[in-house]
């Protein structure tokens, strides 16, 4: 493809902040698994260090991110986490069926992956303060110790439901799968899927959105009006 059927939609910050992430976060899920059902802590043993793995993994699970939006290479990030943030009736839309839709221009990030960004930033903060306590409240928290004990399984379920679906949903969408690894989206995908953003790529770069008129127009010379 040449350079211009191609948008960058994610630098290298954004991508190294999500891959670490994600890493750490499955890490996460396999040590808790391990942890929580009898049946694999005794098939993996070492208890202990499953344990400290889980912990520090744990505390630094909002490392990247943070790191991320802390230095100057942080605007492409923090651009997309605003975007994140910002709900359009095009979002809303996402969520009916196919044959309901009104067929809005969408952002750069639909509905569902807005919601999903939402949970699982929520989630992660959640687990971090309930496994805090869980791990360093002194005895005489016990009321606070169990509480945050129930929240925080409650929680690692409700994330492996979130990841497995957001695993699968990248797997059945392949070219926004590859954007995350190479950074880049086809023209034709923008155009289809997020009409709104490539508006605003093409009205930063100067470039004038193409129209569904000038795309079906016939060619052939014009025949100028009479005044």
């Amino acid at each position: 493809m040449t350079q211009r059927s191609q948008l960058a939609r994610f630098d290298l910050v954004e991508r190294l902040v999500h891959w670490s992430t994600a890493i750490m976060m499955l890490t996460l899920i396999v040590t808790g698994a391990i942890l929580y059902l009898p049946a694999l802590a005794l098939r993996v043993g070492h208890r202990s260090l499953v344990e400290n793995i889980h912990v520090i993994t744990g505390l630094c699970l909002l490392g990247p991110l943070l790191l991320g939006i802390a230095g100057p290479w942080r605007q492409r990030l923090l651009t997309d986490l605003r975007r994140l943030d910002r709900w359009r009736a095009s979002d809303f839309d996402w969520f009916r069926s196919r044959t309901r839709r009104s067929g809005l221009p969408r952002d750069k990030f639909n509905g569902g992956q807005k919601l999903e960004a939402a949970f699982l930033g929520a989630a992660m903060v959640a687990a971090l303060v309930t496994g805090v306590i869980m791990r360093y409240a002194p005895s005489s928290w016990i009321t606070w110790a169990t509480g945050a004990t129930l929240v925080h399984d409650a929680l690692f379920f409700a994330i492996v439901i979130a990841v497995i679906a957001h695993i699968a949903f990248a797997l059945s969408k392949p070219q926004q799968l590859i954007s995350m690894f190479n950074g880049r989206i086809s023209r034709s995908w923008a155009k289809l899927h997020a009409g709104a953003w490539l508006s605003e790529v093409e009205e930063t770069r100067g470039e004038l959105p193409t129209s569904p008129a000038s795309e079906t127009e016939p060619a052939g010379p014009r025949v100028r009006s009479a005044p």
